[in-house]
């Protein structure tokens, strides 16, 4: 039965209630009449007293039921009409799988072989692996796969000329990193000539529905300026403070996640002239190149990081507390069905921002009762903030992630933060009015929200 139907069997069960409770009613004014002259109806009454109650509950119930029906209708009417109006969204042009690698042959013998696994159409998503380090195990478990993926080697950064300030010795493998991503960077979009491209690592996983997350989104960041890159990864991703059903959901994020991110060869030609030495991805969320610009992210991960990860370059900060929590999605999606339109700036901010702060507002501590209380699953609240130190406060008790960069908290749009905990929706967002990021919030020294 579709909704239409619903509604039609529920307006006629709603005009038969309220026909009954109009006769009942007028019946039980009928019989208070006579008890009013002395006549002894006494039993007659209360039986329809009680059935005039009933059929009133019944009626209440019945007109919530109508009322959500009607809310279904709404919603299947616009998604019919947006079907029939909406854009082309398919993506037909190849979209580069850059992988970096340096020295660890089991971690990108894995990941190549889950990539591959997932990969539907080799010519749509060509697999580029980018090798700086030398090691020659890398290179014979790159070069066994054959023709399904491609392989750069280049001069290893020991080897290079990098010029490293006199106090930042001990962040070599930083710069090095720096150096081999414009040199990989510059290969795909420059001699590969392709016009998009996903970044991995070999210490990677990526869910089953990876490939189709990207060919989904690619689309937004060419109809949508005020993005420049969709992301993979959820920085608050751990399965206890998001939705685990909620596999199709999607947000837009000031702050860049990276670790699985998609972005395109204009960005680039934007980056390249003054792509910097060290820490790109600090760098990349600094004002001066995110220009106000914003990201497309998941609910639930479609990356995560394999156990590869406790040895790199950060050689395994923060993977325990925090990296190996983050849930990879196994309900695949695939999003080149999806309409995605609502995520563009213009569909996205008006009606976000009014959801949010037209929500009860709780102080953090309420919050946290309402999430231990089953009858409050299905609740949506708001938790305002004025400072970093409310942030912080609000974000350790929630357990997400609480420092920032350039002001920015992870996954925060527009300040707005959120949490799925115990069935309950909660919204960390700033006071209003809301003047922006400070950029002058200085993080917190430990990274990690209590686990």
């Amino acid at each position: 039965m579709n909704a239409l139907q619903r509604v039609g069997g529920l307006i006629a069960l709603l005009t038969v209630c309220s026909f009954l409770a109009i006769v009942l009613y007028t019946r039980k004014n009928e019989y208070t009449a006579y008890k009013e002259l002395g006549v002894n109806h006494q039993d007659i009454y209360g039986s329809l007293n009680e059935e005039v109650d009933r059929l009133t509950k019944l009626l209440a119930a019945e007109r919530q039921k109508l009322e959500r029906v009607r809310i279904e209708v709404e919603e299947y009417v616009k998604l019919r009409n947006n079907a029939a109006t909406r854009r082309d969204t398919t993506w037909s042009k190849p979209i580069g799988v850059l992988v970096f690698v340096c020295n660890r042959a089991d971690a990108i013998r894995v990941h190549l072989e889950k990539l591959i696994k997932y990969r539907k159409n080799p010519t749509a998503f060509p697999i580029i692996v980018s090798q700086d380090c030398d090691n020659d195990a890398v290179a014979n478990v790159v070069t066994s796969f054959g023709d399904q993926v491609q392989y750069i080697k280049h001069v290893s950064g020991e080897k290079a000329n990098i010029t490293i300030p006199a106090n930042q010795h001990q962040y070599t493998s930083y710069f090095r990193i720096a150096r081999h991503y414009k040199l990989g960077l510059d290969h795909v979009f420059n001699k590969l000539g392709v016009d998009s491209v996903i970044i991995t690592e070999d210490d990677l996983d990526i869910a089953p529905d990876f490939f189709d997350y990207f060919a989904g989104t690619r689309w937004l960041l060419d109809a949508d300026a005020s993005l420049f890159c969709v992301s993979a990864w959820n920085d608050n991703g751990k399965a206890a403070v998001i939705d685990t059903t909620a596999a199709t959901k999607l947000y837009r994020s000031d702050f860049f996640p990276g670790l699985g991110w998609m972005f395109t060869k204009s960005f680039w030609d934007e980056l390249a002239p003054k792509w910097p030495k060290g820490f790109w991805d600090d760098w990349l969320r600094d004002p001066a190149q995110r220009k106000g610009r914003s990201c497309i992210r998941p609910e639930i991960s479609r990356t995560a990081m394999t156990q590869f990860g406790q040895k790199g370059a950060s050689q395994g900060l923060f993977f325990n507390q925090y990296l190996k929590k983050i849930m990879l999605n196994t309900d695949p999606v695939n999003f080149t069905n999806l309409d995605l339109q609502s995520l563009t700036k213009s569909n996205y901010d008006t009606a976000f921002v009014d959801v949010v702060y037209g929500l009860p507002n709780v102080t953090i501590n309420d919050a946290i009762a309402k999430t231990l209380k089953s009858e409050e699953r299905g609740s949506t609240y708001r938790i305002e903030y004025g400072n970093m130190t409310q942030y912080t406060e609000v974000a350790r008790k929630l357990k997400i992630m609480f420092d920032t960069k350039a002001g920015v908290p992870r996954t925060a749009y527009k300040g707005i933060v959120t949490a799925f905990i115990n069935g309950v929706r909660l919204y960390a967002a700033p006071t209003l009015p809301w003047m922006g990021y400070d950029v002058t919030w200085e993080p917190p020294t430990v990274i990690e929200a209590d686990s």
